[in-house]
């Protein structure tokens, strides 16, 4: 049983009637319900995205967990990645397999040379250029945080000018 079920039971099992004994017992499971509703629920674990990837695309052509271990041996060397991060990971990568997962998030980076950012255009043509402090306003965060692949694809020089950018947690 798992917890909306047993919520469910709680709430099926209240009686109706306008008693003392009646509205005491309904507190009582009200009590219990909203015990159940602060349990947490087990926490989904976090996955590079290559391993997600590997998930999703193993499960659809049928494998089983058991042998979902050994990408490598499946499926050849371009998954050599996969199966040592499965090899240094197996539990989380079996609960990822079970309970489902979630991605983990690839870090971003501003790249700022001599006051000007690099930003990706607010355009049809996603045109990459350097724009001064006093024109970043009218960008969108997500137009001048880039991540290592994006700044490496633009040009490689960039990347030792690329800066981490710290999450902002609400």
């Amino acid at each position: 049983m798992n917890k909306q079920e047993a919520i469910k039971k709680l709430e099926s099992i209240k009686v109706i009637g306008n008693d003392a004994i009646a509205a005491c017992y309904n507190e009582s499971i009200n009590a219990g319900i909203t015990l159940m509703k602060k349990i947490d629920e087990p926490q989904k674990p976090v996955v590079p995205k290559f391993v997600a990837e590997w998930i999703e695309y193993a499960k659809k052509k049928g494998d089983s967990l058991a042998i979902s271990f050994k990408p490598w041996n499946l499926y050849g060397v371009e998954y050599s990645k996969t199966d040592r991060w499965i090899e240094d990971n197996q539990e989380t990568f079996a609960r990822a397999w079970i309970d489902g997962y979630e991605v983990e998030k690839e870090p971003l980076y501003s790249v700022i040379i001599a006051g000007e950012y690099l930003v990706k255009e607010i355009s049809c043509s996603n045109e990459v250029k350097l724009v001064s402090t006093a024109y970043l306003p009218q960008y969108l965060a997500h137009h001048y945080q880039l991540t290592e692949k994006q700044i490496k694809a633009i040009d490689e020089r960039y990347w030792p000018f690329a800066v981490p950018v710290e999450e902002v947690v609400e």
